[in-house]
């Protein structure tokens, strides 16, 4: 086998835009980059818009059990203790036992069904979710729910790395994220509508399974006319703009469609501490994110507000949340680094809920709903961002990002069993485990900056003792961002 230049060539080639982090560095022309920002336009265009509307949608359902519950549910199917609980987070034990291997799945199935029929099946499951009579049975239907959306979320994100420079990766799945606090100014003002309306002959809290159902039903027929799989086989760029694509793609190892499943790569995914502490940091940040997405509507109820205006206020904390989100690729360019913006984000997070623990008023528990709202999603929201633009490899990113959104995505489990009705109006036991799951975030984003910082050092040192001219070009491929021209970005 031929080991020599041409090797070297392409190792040359496969790092210059990972040490660059900047497409322009590739010598584009003044007419490439013009070509460049058509390519970006149309995706942004065509290709988020749909998958930011579609997790919109998704945060409607996700959010619809919570308003159902103030709108008569528990009283209906006559939940006692903990049923509501279960039902809330079970919904997480769904997603970790399918999120796991729905990456790997992505890469036999065409994306256009795979994230479209994701959606499908959710809008289904909690349009049937209307109907169920008793705990077990909402129970199951969440626990379904959980199953059939657990690829949506991961197989967007490593569907978006598969379609725009590096560089670019971390802004889109801001935005992306983000759309998920569209879904909850939507989600409030809708059910307390379909609550106030009453009538028929279904309960309102059916009504909003039904509506929001149909609503992301309705949203997944679009998927197979929107959504292409691949920019080397899209029907929308011309041909200069899925040459230049491809160039800048073939650099960075991101070339979806001819690569395969490997499973050094995953092995290496799983073994990796740097992928688990980002895991942590989604773990602790999804505890604290959630509390306004499965008991927003229960604890402003519980500051003597009636369920219809309860419901309408959470437009408000779900604006600042969103808020937080978007803004959060804005922070961490003008704090430069992620690492950095998503500790302040803790910092702010904290005090949100030591006002809400340190004080009875109900102003002050509003204020700290409306500060926690806003800041507690924004590690949530940038911490999967900042490891998809510190992966490298073709199955690395997608396994990280699985085993991420699974095990980070267990935090709101803990949630859902600490705000418990017995504890209203203060919430004191929720608010200290979510502070405290505040503190262990900021720890290990502190750790993992300095661990990637000083693998950083010990590059640029030279200290990394790897001989490429002794491995072929496939070990080469599965250094991923093992490989000693890789930096990371803190």
């Amino acid at each position: 086998m031929n080991r020599g230049p041409r090797r070297r060539d392409s190792v040359a080639s496969l790092t210059s835009v990972e040490r660059d982090g900047d497409a322009g560095k590739l010598a584009l022309s003044d007419d490439e980059e013009q070509t460049l920002s058509r390519y970006i336009r149309k995706c942004d265009r065509r290709l988020m818009f749909y998958l930011c509307m579609g997790y919109a949608t998704d945060s409607l359902n996700k959010m619809a059990l919570s308003n159902a519950k103030v709108a008569g549910l528990t009283q209906d199917l006559n939940l006692q203790g903990t049923d509501i609980n279960w039902a809330l987070g079970v919904y997480y034990l769904g997603c970790l036992l399918f999120q796991l291997p729905s990456n790997l799945v992505l890469k036999k199935v065409r994306p256009i069904y795979w994230l479209s029929g994701s959606m499908f099946c959710w809008s289904l499951v909690t349009m049937a979710t209307a109907f169920v009579r008793s705990a077990p049975e909402l129970i199951c239907c969440r626990f379904l729910f959980g199953a059939v959306q657990s690829g949506y979320l991961t197989g967007s994100l490593y569907y978006i790395s598969f379609w725009y420079p590096r560089h670019m990766v971390r802004r889109r799945m801001g935005f992306f994220f983000a759309s998920s606090g569209l879904g909850g100014i939507v989600v409030g003002p809708l059910c307390s509508a379909l609550t106030s309306a009453g009538g028929g002959k279904l309960q309102p809290w059916q009504y909003i399974f039904l509506v929001i159902g149909a609503i992301s039903l309705t949203w997944s027929f679009l998927g197979p006319i929107m959504l292409e799989d691949y920019p080397d086989k899209a029907q929308f760029l011309t041909d200069s703009e899925r040459q230049l694509i491809l160039r800048i793609m073939e650099q960075q190892n991101t070339v979806a469609s001819s690569q395969q499943v490997r499973f050094a790569q995953v092995k290496m995914a799983m073994a990796d501490p740097r992928v688990w502490l980002w895991t942590t940091i989604d773990f602790c940040a999804n505890a604290a994110t959630q509390v306004n997405g499965m008991f927003g509507p229960t604890i402003i109820e519980s500051q003597g507000y009636s369920p219809a205006v309860a419901q309408a206020l959470t437009a408000l904390t779900n604006f600042m949340a969103f808020s937080g989100m978007a803004s959060i690729a804005y922070i961490a360019r003008a704090v430069r680094g992620s690492s950095t913006a998503i500790a302040l984000s803790n910092f702010v997070t904290m005090a949100g809920f030591v006002m809400a623990l340190a004080s009875s008023s109900t102003a002050v528990h509003m204020t700290a709903l409306f500060l926690f709202s806003f800041a507690s999603p924004q590690p949530a929201a940038h911490g999967p961002a900042w490891e998809m633009a510190n992966l490298q490899g073709n199955t690395k990113p997608a396994m990280a990002a699985a085993i991420t959104a699974a095990f980070g995505g267990l935090g709101p489990l803990a949630t859902a069993f600490v705000y418990r009705d017995q504890d209203s109006p203060k919430y004191a036991l929720g608010h200290s485990v979510c502070l405290a799951m505040t503190v262990l975030c900021l720890v290990a984003t502190l750790v993992l900056r300095a661990v990637l910082a000083r693998e950083n050092s010990r590059r640029d040192q030279g200290r990394q003792s790897l001989d490429l001219m002794d491995l072929t070009e496939e070990q080469i491929q599965d250094l991923a961002d093992n490989h000693p021209d890789f930096r990371y970005r803190l």
